[in-house]
């Protein structure tokens, strides 16, 4: 999602100019053991998040051990070779790279085959990180906060290849709606005289927040729910199959979709995991998140970051819930939140994010172009100082090679 928003920002604000590519880099070069294990691990880690978390805190223990470079030789050497034979054919100016073992595959194809294009690594987790994001080989790191700017020195990322630059998102989650919340809520067959929950668990629909839409559904709290289960199929049956006709919860479930900014333009809060993208495209609509859990020690940084600036919940249980959901329908607590989230400052600089990092890569290739220049032309000047002073050997020579000392 960062890299489609950024090839966004870069086909608006530079129209034809660039050719831009946002690929599944290990599935597009055609490591389809690597990229199921990369995915099937991550699918995991939605699953299992204390785990995940004490992972990442061993991770972070062995610093340089456990740094991307090191686990992607040891791990991945089908999506190195295949990554690396992928680059050759392609031949990039610039790699953009949001995932830090694409970052070293990038980083070891220049090296094989003695590439210039740089490799700009944006770190994918705002707030906190964990060590596979550190890789001083990178050009730059790119990171949405000045926390992750400090966590990564405190790993070993050297100072100077770090540059903070807020965090981007789709630029249609700052376009008007064309539609509006009634409009939205009556073509799913809702009420629009309710308060509305969005109930989502990222694109894999991996997580807790079945469980505490069933509980909302199975009270009969006067809202309407919109549940949208992503690739969760199972989840998907087990929701459809509990809504009836006679409860006073008005219920929308849904697969993938792709109107994500039109549903939370219909909605007044909801439930969701930690993840970065999830939530910023939420706050930026204006609705406030209860989040259920965060995949790991990285995403715990983005509920810290709603807990402190008060624009978001956590629960761990459905009795949480219940007293949350209490003070939302009987308090003014929602209209706090959104005020909140309104005023914030880092929420206020995302409109403007993916356009700032679409110039930054932009700038960067120019500089690239224009230091390969004057490599080439400085290399051109040696050649062609060599040949002169070549050249005025061989005419000194020529000119004294005949000369006969006359003295006798």
């Amino acid at each position: 999602m960062i890299a489609l928003a950024v090839k966004d920002a870069i086909d608006q604000l530079f129209p034809g100019q660039y050719q831009v590519d946002v690929i599944d880099f290990a599935k597009e070069a055609g490591a389809t053991r690597d990229d199921k294990a990369m995915k099937e691990a991550w699918d995991f880690a939605l699953a299992h998040p204390k785990l995940t978390t004490n992972i990442n805190l061993l991770i972070d223990t062995f610093k340089y051990f456990t740094r991307a470079n090191i686990i992607t030789r040891v791990l991945f050497q089908n999506f190195i070779r295949k990554g690396a034979r992928y680059i050759l054919g392609y031949k990039p100016d610039i790699v953009f790279s949001t995932h830090f073992f694409c970052t070293s595959v990038a980083l070891f194809a220049r090296n094989k085959y003695r590439f210039n294009y740089k490799v700009i690594s944006y770190m994918a987790d705002p707030i906190t990180g964990h060590n596979m994001w550190v890789n001083p080989d990178a050009d730059i790191i790119v990171t949405a906060t000045e926390e992750a700017k400090k966590y990564l020195i405190s790993q070993g990322q050297p100072k100077h290849r770090i540059k903070v630059m807020s965090f981007p998102l789709n630029p249609r989650f700052f376009a008007k709606v064309d539609k509006t919340r009634e409009q939205i809520l009556e073509e799913l067959g809702l009420d629009p005289s309710k308060k509305t929950v969005l109930a989502s668990a990222g694109g894999q629909g991996i997580g807790d927040t079945g469980k505490y839409v069933r509980f909302i559904y199975e009270n009969g709290y006067p809202v309407n729910i919109i549940a949208v289960c992503a690739r969760n199929e199972s989840l998907f049956k087990s929701l459809s199959g509990m809504v009836r006709k006679d409860s006073q919860t008005g219920i929308a479930v849904l697969g993938f979709v792709d109107n994500m900014h039109e549903l939370l333009e219909a909605s007044d809060f909801a439930i969701t995991k930690a993840g970065p993208s999830t939530i910023f495209e939420h706050l930026v609509k204006g609705v406030p998140v209860i989040l259920t859990h965060s995949a790991g020690l990285q995403e715990k940084g983005n509920m810290d970051f709603c807990l402190k600036n008060r624009t978001g919940w956590s629960i761990s249980n459905e009795k949480e819930l219940q007293d949350l959901m209490d003070r939302i329908l009987n308090t003014d607590i929602l209209d706090e939140y959104r005020e909140n989230t309104r005023k914030n400052e880092f929420i206020q600089s995302l409109p403007q994010a993916p356009y700032d990092l679409a110039r930054f890569v932009v700038d960067e290739l120019s500089r690239e172009r224009r230091t390969r220049r004057k490599k080439n032309a400085a290399i051109r000047k040696l050649t062609l100082g060599t040949r002169i002073s070549f050249r005025h050997r061989m005419l000194k020579q020529k000119s004294t090679r005949y000369k006969f000392n006359n003295q006798i």
